[in-house]
């Protein structure tokens, strides 16, 4: 992207979205500083740059984003943590973690802060060699120090009027699964509600909605199901899988499949949900997620008695 100047590039972005210089960069840089940016008087840092992009709906993976060594062994650390947190390796994580967090303390950078706080969320800590999950209200806490960062004044009912990045919404998925991992499932389902309408009014056809909308509706979908709102659970498992299959995004796929199925043998269409049940299998089969299988491979049996191999 530098080959097309990368300040021009993120304004034309931006009035496309018809989005004001204020909102882009609320919380991450001045508006001053976006000004130069844009009139290509100053190049963005790596992470103010993620962060714009990301708010533009555009993945940094795009631009061809020149870092020093620092820069860079801090956006491979993020990289592997975020991967090591996926495979719930969290000793790994948090051995990561501790190092960013040296680097951290020379970059004093809110966008690394907020990183940061979000995956040790996720990761957890260690008390006497042992490592620990937080509970959810303190994950929650951590996750709601960390948005506000970037988006001060935000609460997950005025989640509609902030732009948002990709973290930034990751962040209030996060949220939402603290809530429901404790038994408040309509609150959780309240954010996703606005969550998944966020994404597809700013995120539509945007690289970040085609990691987004997917991960939104599986989620969501799989508290609509839980709830007994099997209509709507289907209908947004739906737009998730049909968001994997047009973008080849195929991480939720197997779970949106199963939470499909899952409504519609509630729904006592059995014929159909044997069908999805085992899509789902071969699909988390063919993606080495063994404890997926084995939990599409039990409800099946248990529920549908159906045996798949």
């Amino acid at each position: 992207m530098y080959n097309y100047h990368i300040g021009e590039y993120i304004k034309r972005k931006r009035e496309e979205k018809e989005i004001k210089q204020d909102e882009l960069c609320y919380g991450i840089c001045d508006r001053s500083t976006l000004s130069r940016i844009e009139r290509g008087k100053q190049e963005p840092s790596y992470y103010i740059l993620k962060a714009l992009l990301q708010r533009l709906g555009i993945s940094e993976d795009r631009c061809q984003i020149l870092m020093g060594p620092q820069e860079f062994e801090i956006s491979e650390l993020q990289r592997e943590i975020v991967a090591d947190n996926v495979r719930h390796d969290f000793s790994s994580a948090l051995k990561k973690i501790r190092r960013l967090e040296e680097l951290s303390q020379s970059a004093e950078n809110p966008l690394l802060q907020q990183f940061i706080l979000r995956v040790r969320a996720a990761a957890g800590y260690e008390e006497n060699g042992e490592r620990l999950d937080y509970d959810n209200p303190t994950q929650r806490k951590m996750l709601i120090q960390a948005l506000e960062l970037t988006c001060p004044g935000i609460t997950m009912e005025n989640v509609g009027s902030f732009l948002l990045s990709e973290d930034e919404a990751k962040i209030i998925n996060q949220i939402a699964i603290t809530y429901s991992e404790e038994g408040n499932r309509r609150q959780a389902i309240e954010i996703y509600r606005q969550l998944i309408r966020y994404v597809q009014s700013h995120f539509a056809g945007c690289e970040v909605g085609q990691v987004m909308l997917p991960l939104t509706a599986y989620n969501y979908s799989r508290l609509l199901g839980q709830e007994r709102r099997y209509e709507e659970a289907i209908e947004i498992a739906e737009l998730g899988r049909q968001c994997c299959v047009k973008y080849n995004k195929c991480r939720f796929l197997g779970g949106l499949l199963f939470n499909i199925a899952y409504c519609l043998h509630d729904l006592g269409k059995d014929v159909e949900s044997m069908e999805l049940m085992i899509q789902s299998y071969y699909v988390n089969k063919a993606m080495d997620r063994t404890r997926s299988c084995e939990v599409v491979r039990k409800y099946a049996k248990e529920t549908l008695k159906l045996e798949i191999s």
